[in-house]
């Protein structure tokens, strides 16, 4: 009975790991297929402000590209825009809508918006934040993945969709 029960948590474990590791791999797939810029940097500024009427809030997120992996835009600064935000004491929040912070570091899949504004092609799964493993002093994305190997299966993803 014992034996069963943890050759049963080894199974389920094996087969949630895949089902996550595929449901991750079609997510990128459609983030790049989607993203017209896909690029790795740092966020210098985020600043939120009324839009021209004065009828709703938005952020403008800019970022120091450190590479672009797909797309280049003129610079090496990109400015993000998305709704939301707060300007004096007023906010409004939208869901699926990414935050970020001056000084993070972030990959990005990016597309235009309807104005030709960049914005974060898929809401909030667009962005991946990067962080420093405390232990290793590995740069990791969320999932538990090393900045190197996400990088690394995003650019053979991208590869793929330009040979087809």
């Amino acid at each position: 009975m014992y034996f069963s029960t943890i050759l049963l948590f080894v199974l389920m474990r094996f087969v949630s790991g895949q089902a996550s590791a595929q449901t991750q791999q079609l997510r990128l797939e459609d983030l790049a297929k989607k993203a017209e810029v896909v690029v790795l940097g740092k966020v210098t500024d985020v600043r939120s402000e009324w839009n021209s009427d004065r009828t709703r809030i938005i952020t403008k997120v800019s970022l120091d590209v450190d590479k672009y992996l797909k797309g280049e835009t003129p610079g090496r600064t990109i400015v993000i825009t998305h709704p939301g935000g707060e300007v004096g004491g007023v906010g409004e929040l939208y869901s699926h809508t990414p935050s970020f912070a001056k000084g993070e570091e972030v990959f990005l899949f990016v597309k235009k918006d309807s104005k030709n504004n960049l914005s974060i092609a898929g809401g909030n799964e667009g962005k991946f934040k990067v962080t420093k493993n405390e232990l290793t002093g590995e740069k990791m994305v969320p999932g538990g993945m090393t900045l190197k190997m996400f990088t690394s299966r995003v650019m053979n993803i991208l590869g793929q969709q330009e040979m087809k």
